[in-house]
């Protein structure tokens, strides 16, 4: 019997709100150290996450081209979870393009900030100390973002994430404000907003940062054969701003035409150095 749904309109959206909604909000997990990968995992399997902490000396008029062995490379083990966004799709839906739009969009975000939420676990004064700025009243005048950037001075690559509010604030009004960009108030690798902190410590607002704070991971999620078989589509997509690939499968009962889908990941993260690497704003 064929398809009782237009799975390529399915599909079609999906790829399509994935590249742009995961990748706009899981956006400041740029400034972290990243391993993602489509290699299929299954739950509680780890990956070891490189931090490149030190390298070599520059050589100035070298006699001696043998590579150095000077670089130091610490690593974080990262615990993957699976992670899924289940949702059912209707007819009307189907029907409709905008309406199956919003429908993957709204469940993209919802995967998004789990992910997020995750992926900032580790950032609590256990690891990284006491907030280095108390308040959200941050403004480009205020001394704040000098506080911040100088906490993580050592580090040289810095990025900044905050909540919306505070982000509203340091968005140029005119010529006296920076724009927006990597290099913006010094932090070289960017200035990000997240609409939710929940996952790490109580009352976060913010933090400053270096690569080498958080480890994060991916992969692909295991998904047995027979249960495969079982599936009308099974793909996945790769978001090219960040390198991380998802899966995306559909399924639909011929009887009912329900169709269901869900958007999968296997995800975790881990402190990495955890001295002058993060500064918070609680």
């Amino acid at each position: 019997m064929a398809n009782v749904f237009d799975s390529a309109l399915v599909v079609a959206t999906i790829s399509e709100q994935v590249q742009t909604v995961l990748a706009n909000r899981l956006a400041p997990l740029r400034i972290m150290s990243t391993d993602f990968s489509n290699e299929v995992r299954k739950p509680k399997d780890t990956i070891q996450v490189p931090l490149v902490t030190a390298t070599s000396a520059t050589a100035t008029n070298p006699t001696d081209f043998t590579p150095a062995s000077d670089v130091t490379v610490g690593k974080a083990t990262v615990t993957l979870d699976h992670y899924s966004q289940f949702f059912g799709i209707t007819q009307a839906e189907l029907a409709q393009g905008h309406r199956l739009e919003n429908l993957v969009r709204i469940n993209l975000n919802a995967l998004a900030d789990k992910l997020f939420s995750v992926a900032i676990t580790p950032v609590t004064t256990t690891n990284f100390g006491a907030a280095v700025v108390t308040t959200t009243t941050i403004t480009p005048g205020s001394g704040h973002l000098a506080s911040l950037w100088s906490a993580i001075s050592k580090s040289d690559r810095k990025g900044l994430v905050v909540t919306p509010e505070i982000y509203s604030k340091l968005i140029p009004t005119n010529a006296d404000f920076l724009p927006l960009q990597n290099g913006a108030y010094g932090f070289d690798q960017g200035i990000y907003y997240a609409n939710s902190f929940s996952g790490a410590v109580a009352g976060l607002d913010g933090f400053a940062i270096s690569p080498e704070a958080i480890a994060v991971a991916s992969a692909m999620p295991a998904i047995d054969p027979a249960v495969a078989n079982l599936l009308y589509v099974s793909d996945s997509v790769t978001l090219e701003q960040l390198g991380m690939t998802v899966m995306y499968n559909i399924t639909a009962s011929q009887s009912t035409r329900a169709v269901t889908a869900s958007v999968e990941v296997m995800f975790g993260s881990a402190a990495g150095l955890t001295s002058g690497t993060c500064a918070l704003i609680i």
